[in-house]
C-alpha cells in the first residue's frame, strides 16, 4: 500500500518564525566561512522565497521531470554575488528545511490507522511530489514519527521524477516490494494521485476530506476506485474488504 505524504498524512502551516530564526543561523555560517554575508532579510527575500517560489511555479506548470532545488539555491546565492562552497550551501539548505519541520503536522488518525494497517500485514510505503533536499525529507519523517511507520519512502526530489510519471510509480513499488496489481494508492490529488496510479496499475483511493472545496478533483475525470473523508476509513475498506470488486462502487 502507498500513500501520497502533503495533505494525505500531514498537512501544513508556515513556521514565519522558525524560518527567521533560520535565515539568521543561515546568515552566521555564511559569515563564519568567510564570506560577506548579506543580512538575514535578504536571504529570505533572495533565496528562500525566491526557491519556493520557483518550486511552487513547476509544480502548478504540471511538468513530470522535477525541478533541480540544489541548482536553483547556487543560482539564487550566484545572483547576489555569493559562490558558496558545496558543503556550505548544501548546509544552508539542511537548515533552511529544518525550520519547516515546525510547521508540520499528522492528521490526527493517522498514526493508529497506519498501525492497524500494518497489524494486517500490509507493507505501506510513501510516494511523494517534494523537490527539496532528500535528506531533509527523511529527517522530516522521523521528525513526525512516520519513519518507523512505513517501509520505504520515494521523494520526487531524490528520482528526479514527479507523479503521475509512471517512473515514480515504478520506484515506490519496487522500494516496497509489492506488484502494482496488489496495491492501493492513496492520495488527494486526482491527476497526480489517482490517474497516475491507475496509469501505472494500482487501485485509488482518493482523500477528500470536510471543508475541502473538491477542486482537487475536478483536475482529472478519472473515478477514484473508492473516495474517503477520513484515513480512519481505510483499515475496514482495505482490511475487510480486500483487492477485489467487494470494495468498487
Amino acid at each position: 500500500m502507498l500513500f501520497d505524504y502533503g495533505l494525505t498524512l500531514v498537512h501544513f502551516e508556515r513556521p514565519t518564525a522558525a524560518i527567521e530564526a533560520a535565515q539568521a543561523t543561515i546568515n552566521r555560517c555564511i559569515a563564519g566561512a568567510g564570506h560577506l554575508a548579506p543580512g538575514p532579510a535578504t536571504l529570505a527575500a533572495a533565496i528562500h522565497d525566491r526557491v519556493e517560489a520557483e518550486v511552487a511555479a513547476h509544480e502548478a506548470g504540471g511538468a513530470l521531470e522535477e525541478i533541480d532545488v540544489a541548482a536553483l539555491e547556487r543560482a539564487a546565492f550566484a545572483d547576489i554575488g555569493l559562490d558558496l562552497e558545496e558543503e556550505l550551501r548544501d548546509r544552508c539548505s539542511r537548515i533552511a528545511q529544518e525550520a519547516w519541520f515546525h510547521g508540520i503536522h499528522l492528521y490526527p488518525e493517522v498514526v493508529q490507522v497506519l498501525r492497524s494497517l500494518r497489524d494486517g500485514e500490509l507493507r505501506l510505503g510513501l510516494c511523494s511530489n517534494s523537490a527539496y533536499r532528500p535528506a531533509s525529507m527523511r529527517e522530516q519523517l522521523h521528525h513526525v514519527g512516520l519513519d518507523a511507520l512505513v517501509d520505504a519512502a520515494v521523494f520526487s526530489g531524490e528520482l528526479g521524477w514527479r507523479k503521475p510519471s509512471p517512473r515514480i510509480f515504478r520506484a515506490a513499488l519496487e522500494a516496497v516490494g509489492e506488484a502494482a496489481d496488489d496495491t492501493v494508492f492513496v492520495g488527494d490529488r486526482a491527476r497526480e494521485d489517482v490517474a497516475g496510479a491507475h496509469r501505472a496499475g494500482m487501485r485509488a483511493v482518493l482523500v477528500q476530506r470536510a471543508g475541502t472545496t473538491g477542486a482537487a478533483a475536478a483536475v482529472d475525470p478519472e473515478k477514484p476506485d473508492a473516495v474517503v473523508s477520513s484515513l480512519a476509513e481505510l483499515p475496514p475498506l482495505l482490511l475487510d474488504h480486500p483487492l477485489d470488486d467487494r470494495w468498487k462502487d
